[in-house]
C-alpha cells in the first residue's frame, strides 16, 4: 500500500508570513550575545549556538544577525563575519569541546571580520542568563509527538537537560492553535497519563506516543517498551511489554532478518509513531516501517514489506540542510492529520515543523517553519500561536517569517 499522499519527489519551501519580523521576540541573550569596546568586539556563543553552526545554519544566521545588528558598529560586518565563521566551524567546535559548559567567545577587531575562538566558560550576559524551569518553557525540550484528541492538539516533549527533574511533559492547545488548553506538566500528571506512575518502564520518560482514533486508546513508547492506556490516561489496557513481543514486524527486525545494520537502527526502540486507519507508522532514526494493526506485521510501502529510509518515503527530505536541519537527522515526531479536507503528514525535526502542503500547491513538497511561532491562523497553514505566546515569557522562539 502507498502511504497517504506519499510524495515521489519534491522540494522544501520556507513558509512565508505577511508580518514583519519582531526581533524583540527572539531571546538571543542566552545563545548569541555581542559586545563592543572601542575597536574590540566579542561574540559570545552558548553550546547550543555552536551546535547550530554545525548543522542548523539558517537558524544560527538569524540569531547572529539579530545580535550584531543590535550594535551600530557591528551591523555592517555581519555578512563577512558569518562567512568567516562558516570556514572556521571545526575550530570553533574544538574549542567548545574543551570547555565544561561548551561556551565559546569569538574575538575580533573592527573592521576585520576574522574572529578567534577562545573558551568562554561560565560567561553570563548582562541581564542574566536564566534557563526556564523544568516545565514552563521548551529551551531544553524536544517535541516528540503531535496528536489530535477530543478536537484538541496534544503534544509531548522530552527533556535533553540531565539536570532537570522532569523527564517528559504533556500539553495541549485548542484546535485553532490560539489558546493553551493544558499548560505543560509532567506526562504522568493529572491531565496526562497518571496510570503510568507505578510503572518503572516509564520512570526515565516518554520517547513518543500516538492516539488511535479507531480504538479511542493511546500507545505510549519508552526505550524498548510500549504500553496502551484508555483515552483519558487513567487505566492501562495493555501492560508494559517489550516492543519485540508486541509488534511482529519489530521482532523480525530484531531477529536479524533484514541485516545487522537494520537491527542496530531499532535496538533502542522507536523515536516517533502515528496511527491512521488500520496501520501504524513507526520511525527509528532515519528508518521507517508500516505495521498492520491486527497482526503487528509489516505492510508494504511500495513494492516490498520491509523497513525503508525516511528519504525513500519522502524524497524531499534529502534536502534537510537547506531548511537548517543537520544532515542525517531523523524526525522527532510524526502525525497523519485526517481532520480536514486533505490528509496531511506532519514531521517535526527538533523545533521545525514540516507539512506536505505548499504555497505553490505542490503535493510532493513540504512547507516548513518553527513549530512554536506566530502566524496568520486564517491561512491554511498549521501553527500554534498559543505555544509561541506561552514560550514567549520564559523562552521565546522566533516568528515564522
Amino acid at each position: 500500500m502507498l502511504l497517504p499522499h506519499q510524495p515521489v519527489d519534491g522540494t522544501l519551501t520556507h513558509r512565508s508570513h505577511t508580518g514583519a519580523t519582531d526581533i524583540g521576540k527572539a531571546d538571543i541573550s542566552g545563545d548569541v550575545y555581542c559586545e563592543v569596546s572601542g575597536l574590540y568586539y566579542a561574540i559570545h556563543l552558548s553550546k547550543q549556538a555552536v551546535v547550530w553552526i554545525g548543522g542548523m545554519d539558517k537558524l544560527f544566521d538569524q540569531f547572529l544577525k539579530a545580535a550584531m545588528e543590535g550594535l551600530e558598529e557591528l551591523a555592517p560586518l555581519f555578512e563577512a563575519v558569518k562567512a568567516y565563521i562558516d570556514v572556521e566551524v571545526e575550530s570553533i567546535k574544538a574549542v567548545s569541546a574543551q570547555v565544561s559548559d561548551g561556551r565559546v567567545k569569538l574575538e575580533g577587531w573592527i573592521p576585520d571580520p576574522a574572529v578567534m575562538p577562545v573558551p568562554d566558560e561560565g560567561y553570563v550576559p548582562p541581564g542574566g542568563w536564566n534557563p526556564p524551569d523544568p516545565v514552563n518553557g521548551l529551551r531544553w525540550w524536544t517535541v516528540n509527538s503531535i496528536n489530535l484528541y477530543k478536537n484538541r492538539w496534544t503534544f509531548t516533549a522530552t527533556n535533553s537537560n540531565p539536570d532537570e527533574s522532569v523527564s517528559s511533559v504533556y500539553f495541549s492547545t485548542g484546535y485553532d492553535g490560539n489558546s493553551m488548553h493544558t499548560n505543560p506538566e509532567d506526562f504522568r500528571g493529572t491531565y496526562g497519563w497518571p496510570c503510568l506512575k507505578d510503572y518503572k518502564q516509564f520512570d526515565s520518560g516518554l520517547d513518543t506516543c500516538t492516539f488511535v482514533p479507531r480504538t479511542g486508546m493511546w500507545w505510549l513508547f519508552n526505550d524498548t517498551y510500549c504500553v496502551r492506556t484508555d483515552g483519558n490516561g487513567t487505566s492501562v489496557t495493555w501492560s508494559p511489554s517489550k516492543l519485540t513481543d508486541t509488534w511482529r514486524g519489530l521482532s523480525r527486525i530484531d531477529s536479524g532478518e533484514f541485516g545487522e545494520e537494520e537491527k542496530e537502527q531499532w535496538a533502542n526502540g522507536i523515536s516517533c509513531a502515528t496511527a491512521f486507519g488500520d496501520s501504524y507508522l513507526f520511525i527509528a532514526g532515519n528508518r521507517v516501517v508500516l505495521l498492520d494493526a491486527s497482526s503487528g506485521d509489516m505492510l508494504p510501502m511500495g513494492p516490498w514489506a520491509r523497513p525503508l529510509g525516511v528519504t525513500d518515503v519522502w524524497p524531499a527530505l534529502a534536502n534537510l540542510p537547506d531548511a537548517g536541519i543537520m544532515d542525517g537527522q531523523g524526525p522527532k515526531a510524526v502525525y497523519w492529520d485526517v481532520s480536514g479536507d486533505v490528509e496531511m503528514v506532519f514531521l517535526v525535526f527538533h523545533s521545525t515543523l514540516f507539512t506536505n502542503r505548499s504555497d505553490y500547491r505542490d503535493p510532493s513538497g513540504f512547507m516548513y517553519s518553527f513549530i512554536a511561532c506566530q502566524s496568520d491562523t486564517a491561512s491554511s497553514y498549521y501553527s500554534w500561536n498559543a505555544m509561541f505566546d506561552y514560550l514567549n515569557g520564559p523562552w521565546p522562539y522566533p516568528r515564522c517569517d
